[in-house]
């Protein structure tokens, strides 16, 4: 029986609940309620304008309107229970699916969800046996769900629509859906999120079941999930963590949590940010330990990959982001990692646990390769490179106009421009650069520009990459436009004044696309010192090397995770001509199938750290700990929280 329980939890759960949504029709066709959307094309100059204005206006609003106080006059709604003898399969085991960083191009996203709809998948690594998984009881969203920013729209053509042609709702026992926010669903303050997830809606044939940004649900007597909202990677409120808290009221030692967050901090806080695990850390050491439960597996998405890490009690850390955005690069993983990071200068911290790095997908030799498909990005971005061209081409006319002798009337002016174009070599267009406002004005916007880009600009060595990238545009635009006019003037003979309409015209479109490759090399150089690796595979938008996990939570309350892996998404869908309404998948792809398969053999994760063989992640001391300890430890906390639910 599957049941929405209001913690602490009463030895009768109640019955099921009735729908206060109405079921989608049963007799529309899916393929006409949305828009297919193309991939995001990160390196468009209107979406890195439109991302820059959003990443400002949200980072500033949310310090000031974080929705998840606002939250705190919501009821929970107590959480999910799939401990129920109908939530299993007749062997006994509960079925979960999980999925990240979806909502973008409508063929990677809908190749996903034609997988994710299907009863079961016959899995196998690239060499051993199948294994027959079945379609989740629930599906979990695990952040990042709409691309490039979320909106009603954008979520409605680049998530909603694809999810419910690949499952269209009619069958009776539909499975759940919960959802954590990623930074994306944040950038309009949450607003279309709560609209899809958390007002009962359904998404395709999945039930949305959470009130909040942030859920629990029961997976059976010794298993829970709990999914956690950080906004944009800060700490947890109040609200929150009273809900969590309230929650926590409910296990009993040896209890296992698995953690669903939108970010993996435990890389971030090896590479990037010592203090990033602070949040996660500060949760389980304080909410989740002191009830002698532990976290035996964490979930999450942000980057667009699989990847997996394993501690010495068998406790898993695992990104798996590859529910449709662009892929992101694996090459630069750390081997292992130690959370909290010993260079964590928080006051209060749990004792650092080492994690050993697992499978990866892609492969790092794979991802390595990869690299070079920046090299197609004036062709594959044209508006790119069309941006960086006007720049080169408005450039050429300041440096003319500054080197220019004065005339009388614009036909003048316009032949004495061509003619100091003409009579100028390399040294003096460099040198007009200081000559004039507008040149020394581009110049700047162009060097600091590069600058900016840099990743690591808050640093001298990524002020000095950005500088010498920055003097690198300057130096190939001054002598773009030197090749443009020696091309005109001495080998095509052009005539003033076309000639200057001809050097710009060159100027624009080859000057455009040198810029641009300018820019690939750019990237594919600072890959190598480990800058704007992002960049590098945003700028590509690769479709393909999908992943998503299902997990089998099994009678003896051992966890496996299955992850699976899409190495090519068809690039043409077609309706189906034989469809029928209600039926599953309502595309098919127009030049393939869909080839899934497992990326590793599957993880078995027992609930509690082996008793032999291995050390567990836990000090001495809390080994020594024994379990009155930790129940008056709990105790005591239970003494000290509020009577009722935040």
């Amino acid at each position: 029986m599957t049941t929405t329980a209001e913690p602490p939890r009463s030895p009768d759960p109640g019955p099921v609940e009735r729908e206060t949504v109405p079921r989608p029709s049963q007799d529309e066709d899916p393929a006409d309620t949305f828009e297919q959307r193309k991939g995001t094309r990160w390196l468009e100059p209107r979406l890195l304008l439109q991302t820059a204005k959003q990443v400002a206006i949200s980072g500033v609003l949310g310090q000031y309107n974080d929705k998840r106080e606002l939250m705190g006059g919501i009821s929970p709604g107590g959480y999910l229970d799939l401990g129920g003898a109908g939530t299993r399969d007749d062997d006994g085991n509960l079925w979960l699916d999980y999925v990240s960083d979806l909502g973008d191009s409508f063929e990677a996203t809908y190749s996903v969800a034609a997988l994710l709809s299907r009863p079961t998948l016959d899995l196998a690594p690239q060499e051993g046996e199948a294994t027959t998984t079945r379609r989740g009881r629930l599906l979990v969203m695990g952040g990042d769900e709409c691309y490039p920013a979320a909106s009603v729209d954008e979520y409605e053509n680049r998530l909603i629509g694809p999810y419910r042609a690949a499952l269209p709702g009619k069958e009776p026992d539909a499975p759940f859906l919960q959802a954590v926010p990623g930074n994306h669903d944040w950038y309009d303050g949450l607003t279309a999120f709560m609209r899809t997830f958390c007002q009962r809606r359904w998404i395709g044939g999945w039930r949305t079941r959470q009130a909040r940004s942030y859920f629990a649900t029961r997976l059976s007597d010794r298993w829970w999930l709990w999914g956690i909202d950080i906004q944009f990677d800060t700490y947890l409120d109040e609200a929150q963590l009273a809900y969590f808290t309230e929650i926590a009221r409910e296990l009993q030692p040896g209890d296992a949590i698995l953690l669903c967050t939108a970010k993996p901090s435990w890389v971030a806080a090896t590479d990037e940010d010592c203090e990033a695990y602070a949040t996660l850390d500060f949760l389980e050491r304080t909410v989740i330990r002191p009830r002698g439960a532990g976290v035996r597996l964490a979930l999450t998405g942000d980057r667009h990959h699989y990847s997996r890490y394993e501690a010495a009690d068998l406790a898993q850390r695992i990104t798996a982001g590859g529910g449709g955005a662009y892929l992101s690069a694996t090459h630069h993983l750390p081997t292992s990692i130690q959370v909290p990071p010993p260079t964590s200068r928080a006051r209060s911290k749990s004792p650092s646990v080492r994690y050993t790095q697992g499978a990866v997908y892609p492969t790092p030799e794979d991802s390595r390769r990869l690299r070079w498909g920046i090299l197609r990005l004036p062709f594959t971005t044209p508006a790119f490179a069309g941006l960086l061209g006007g720049i080169y081409a408005v450039l050429a006319v300041a440096l003319g106009a500054a080197l220019r002798e004065p005339a009388r009337g614009l036909p003048a002016d316009l032949r004495a421009v061509d003619a100091a174009l003409r009579d100028a070599g390399w040294a003096r267009l460099a040198g007009g650069l200081a000559d004039s406002i507008l040149a020394l004005l581009l110049g700047l916007v162009v060097v600091g520009g590069a600058i900016a880009f840099t990743q690591d600009m808050g640093r001298w060595r990524g002020r000095t990459v950005g500088l010498l990238h920055g003097l690198a545009h300057l130096a190939l635009a001054v002598s773009v436009i030197r090749l443009a006019v020696t091309l005109t003037a001495e080998v095509l003979a052009v005539p003033a004044p076309w000639s200057l309409a001809l050097v710009v015209l060159l100027v624009f479109v080859g000057g455009g696309i040198l810029a641009a490759e300018l820019v690939a090399w750019y990237l594919l150089l600072a890959d190598r010192a480990r800058l704007n690796v992002n960049e590098l595979f945003a700028g590509q938008a690769i479709p393909d090397r999908r992943n998503f996990l299902r997990l089998r939570l099994e009678p003896d309350e051992t966890l496996t995770v299955f992850p699976v892996g899409l190495p090519r998404v068809p690039r043409g869908w077609e309706r189906r001509p034989d469809w029928r309404a209600g039926e599953r998948e309502r595309f098919q792809p127009a030049d393939g199938q869909l080839h899934p398969f497992l990326i590793e053999p599957p993880i078995r994760i027992p609930r509690t750290p082996p008793a032999t063989g291995a050390a567990t992640s836990r000090t001495d001391e809390a080994h020594r700990m024994d379990e009155a300890q930790r129940m008056d430890e709990a105790h005591r906390m239970d003494e000290a929280l509020p009577g009722g639910m935040a």
